[in-house]
């Protein structure tokens, strides 16, 4: 009996030393505690920790529900609480709110508990706030990261810090045609193969020379990309370290985009600082480097040719600079054609040409200019003839200086143009009047009756030899800039529009600079560019007056009136010669030199009455 005594004194014992124990560990622990009643919620206990948590006392929380604390609604405190009771859950994370109204995030562990016969929930609760925000943040930082990286235009892979993939962005899947999903894992090296574009050999592995050095590490536009069909993509790269705040690496970020537009545009431009734009050929600038690296080369002998289009500033005046261009353009496609592959052409000047033949005899060069010179002769722009004045020069030896041979060859070019250019001239002007009666109401027969009727006006003005010359070339050539007037407005029957007739005004200025760029024609290019003034200043292009208007254009302005009104004409029939003489009278001293007049009516007097005595003879 005393033994049994003893046992329950050692048990009842032990329990007090329990219930001590659970009361100080819910009393003294630092952890916040409270005891629920599961089903109403009520708050049966709270220790001193969760107190000074919530900013209750004791008694206020024991007179509280826990769904006055809890900020999700009420129903679902209750379902919570209700899996906590059955065991369903027992980890939570709730938003409460404290005394004074400050939420805070906690972590709950709720079990059941019996407790002098009654179940209870035993909550222990923790303040969470500080890390579900940095939980938070660091999401928000991780959810940024990856949208600049899905954005970001250029491609992007993530490597950890054994080589492995982590991520591709989507350029990156776009770039090399593998997806997130298909590389995942696998080692960088082992799916991602770069090569040198020049060598065609294997690149280094870039992200595990990374990781070796620590370094960032960027290649050159010389790397290429082989993508998952095979193709080779140009790509222009650069890969860091990943680095945690202890400094140790944890993967590689690589960067890199397609470059294939970028190279041909830069190949583009490259084509084009070294080509002429109009005739395709090498430019100046190519040539002048491929001189300096001739200099020593072993292509002896090296013979240079230079060639000059004969007449391109005539015919630029004459017809525009698309007539010229047209030209240029025929010229250099001769010399390409009549040229060999191994053979250098380019673009020297304005009109020149310069070609490099290597390993070349004088003989075999001669053969090239002949076949230039014979396919010229078949060639014309469209209106005028192609002509091209050649001269060439030979470099023996490595050591004579390349740039005096080259000179040597322009001096004979330029002599060979003197000696052609007389003639060229000559049948240009003969083509460019050709045209002009082609494509206007001028005639030769015009031409004929104004030289006569200026020449006796001359003669009758004491002019000299040498002034009639001038004034019989200023008759044939005085309308030549036509030329370049559209034959519309020329055979316009109608008046002109007003841009129409500045347009035909032009024909002055046009043939001003004809015979100006012809030395046979320079003495009369004034009298072409001023027939058409006014004896009053009404004229054009200079408004002049008077005996401002050189002598040779008062001539020719009453001539050529009296001409045109006595002809036939696209928008009116001819007047009499008696109507003629009388418009011509009226306008004496307004549109005609009035001392011109004169004698030109005193000359058709006289020829009238020499007819009428021929009548009557006969």
């Amino acid at each position: 009996m005393n033994e049994k005594m003893m046992q329950i004194k050692t048990l009842e014992e032990r329990e007090r030393v329990f219930n001590g124990i659970q009361s100080a560990m819910f009393n003294e622990h630092d952890a916040m505690m409270l005891l629920i009643e599961p089903r109403s919620g009520e708050i049966v206990d709270a220790n001193p920790a969760a107190c000074a948590f919530y900013g209750y006392t004791r008694e206020e929380l024991l007179n509280m529900h826990i769904q006055e604390i809890n900020m999700l609604p009420k129903e679902e405190v209750e379902r919570r609480r209700l899996q906590a009771l059955q065991g369903k859950q027992r980890y939570f994370v709730f938003p409460h709110r404290l005394k004074s109204g400050e939420i805070r995030l906690v972590d709950v562990y709720s079990c059941p508990i019996t407790h002098s016969g009654e179940t209870l929930l035993f909550s222990i609760i923790f303040d969470v706030t500080d890390r579900e925000k940095y939980k938070e943040e660091l999401y928000r930082e991780k959810e940024l990261h990856k949208t600049i990286l899905l954005s970001i235009g250029d491609g992007v892979v993530t490597t950890d810090q054994t080589g492995r993939i982590t991520a591709l962005n989507r350029v990156a899947e776009k770039i090399t045609g593998w997806s997130e999903e298909e590389v995942k894992g696998s080692r960088f090296a082992e799916v991602f193969k770069l090569i040198n574009e020049t060598t065609g050999e294997e690149a280094k592995d870039l992200i595990e020379n990374v990781l070796k050095t620590e370094e960032i590490i960027g290649w050159g536009n010389h790397t290429a990309l082989i993508a998952k069909d095979g193709r080779r993509i140009p790509i222009a790269d650069s890969a860091a370290p990943i680095k945690d705040e202890k400094g140790e690496i944890f993967g590689v970020v690589m960067v890199f985009r397609d470059v294939t537009q970028e190279k041909a545009w830069q190949e583009k431009i490259l084509n084009l600082s070294y080509h002429d734009s109009l005739t395709g050929l090498h430019n100046r600038r190519f040539m002048e480097e491929q001189i300096n690296g001739l200099e020593m080369s072993r292509e002896m002998p090296l013979v240079v040719i230079m060639a000059d289009v004969n007449g391109l500033k005539l015919v630029n005046d004459a017809f525009g600079h698309e007539e010229g261009d047209k030209l240029l353009k025929k010229a250099a496609k001769i010399i390409k054609e009549s040229c060999r592959k191994e053979d250098i052409i380019a673009r020297w000047g304005g009109d020149e040409f310069l070609i490099l033949l290597p390993n070349t005899t004088t003989e075999i060069a001669e053969q090239i200019i002949e076949r230039i010179k014979n396919r010229g002769l078949q060639v014309s722009s469209g209106k005028t003839q192609l002509s091209i004045a050649m001269g060439y020069a030979v470099k023996a030896k490595a050591s004579e200086n390349l740039e005096q041979v080259i000179k040597e060859a322009e001096e004979w070019m330029y002599r060979r143009k003197l000696m052609e250019g007389k003639s060229y001239r000559k049948s240009l002007i003969n083509t460019l009047l050709a045209t002009l009666y082609a494509k206007s109401t001028e005639t030769e027969e015009h031409s004929q009756r104004l030289k006569n009727d200026c020449l006796m006006i001359g003669r009758r003005m004491n002019l000299s030899a040498k002034e009639l010359d001038e004034l019989a070339l200023l008759t044939v050539l005085h309308d030549i800039g036509k030329v370049g007037v559209r034959g519309s407005i020329l055979h316009k029957p109608g008046p002109l529009t007003a841009e129409e007739w500045e347009e035909m005004k032009k024909h002055s200025e046009i043939g001003y600079r004809i015979a100006q760029n012809t030395p046979e024609l320079a003495t009369i290019a004034e009298y072409i560019l001023y027939h058409h003034e006014r004896w009053d200043g009404k004229g054009y292009p200079r408004g002049l007056k008077r005996e401002e208007i050189p002598l040779f254009c008062r001539i020719l302005a009453v001539a050529d009136a009296y001409d045109a009104m006595t002809n036939d004409r696209t928008y009116r029939k001819a007047l009499s010669k008696e109507e003629a003489i009388a418009e011509i009278r009226r306008n004496a001293g307004t549109q005609f030199d009035p001392q011109v007049v004169e004698i030109f009516l005193r000359i058709m007097v006289q020829e009238h009455n020499m007819q009428k005595r021929q009548s009557r003879e006969k």
